[in-house]
């Protein structure tokens, strides 16, 4: 405040004093033009807000989500957000998580074992003449354990597709090495199936046959 205004403020009556500070306040409450120099100031500070709801509506929609999450130590157990066994979603990932993305993905890779291990049988094997073919367990052990170690878990998952077929539950090593494999399908029929199968859903790896996925 200059002299002048101090000089003012100190001779002339009351009416005009308050007459003056309203007017000050009045200026200084009055929205800045467009070309004034604080412009970029109130420019960063409305960026600021922006960013300051971004964030609280991130994490109330995580908070939300963690809610409904029983691995979370939020969870709240709440009858009302919990699905149905008959929910087409239960057991499920929300659609487009990551732990969506990882389950199709892991599902690509296992088809694509269980792919490999069906050509080892075709070439490796006694070929037949409609596409298949036949091979001892101990012979393909020794073979495709040089590849993955899981050779037993894929032919279980093999036979779940109904590609192959042997007999009992499970094979182990120099007790089964004389037992058969027979590959059920044209190797062609299996490549050309699973090479069309992109589509999967999270637990369930290949779509050929649904009723060997019971």
């Amino acid at each position: 405040m200059g002299e002048a205004s101090v000089r003012f403020l100190r001779m002339g009556s009351l009416a005009e004093k308050k007459a003056m500070l309203d007017d000050k306040a009045a200026k200084e409450n009055r929205p800045h033009s467009p070309t004034s120099d604080s412009q970029p100031f109130e420019l960063r500070h409305s960026s600021l807000s922006e960013k300051k709801k971004m964030f609280d509506e991130s994490v109330k929609k995580h908070t939300k989500k963690m809610a409904t999450n029983p691995f979370s130590g939020n969870f709240k157990n709440q009858s009302s957000t919990r699905l149905s066994r008959d929910d087409p979603n239960y057991g499920k990932p929300v659609a487009g998580s990551k732990s969506e993305r990882r389950g199709k993905q892991a599902a690509r890779h296992i088809n694509a074992e269980v792919v490999l291990l069906c050509d080892m049988i075709y070439q490796e094997g006694q070929q037949n003449e409609d596409g298949t073919a036949a091979i001892c367990f101990g012979d393909l052990f020794q073979i495709y354990t040089r590849i993955s170690n899981k050779v037993v878990g894929m032919l279980l998952r093999a036979r779940k597709y109904g590609l192959v077929d042997f007999e009992g539950e499970i094979l182990f090593q120099g007790r089964d090495d004389d037992m058969p494999i027979m590959l059920l399908k044209p190797i062609q029929e299996i490549r050309s199936e699973f090479q069309s199968d992109q589509e999967f859903e999270v637990g369930i790896c290949h779509k050929g046959d649904p009723s060997s996925q019971s």
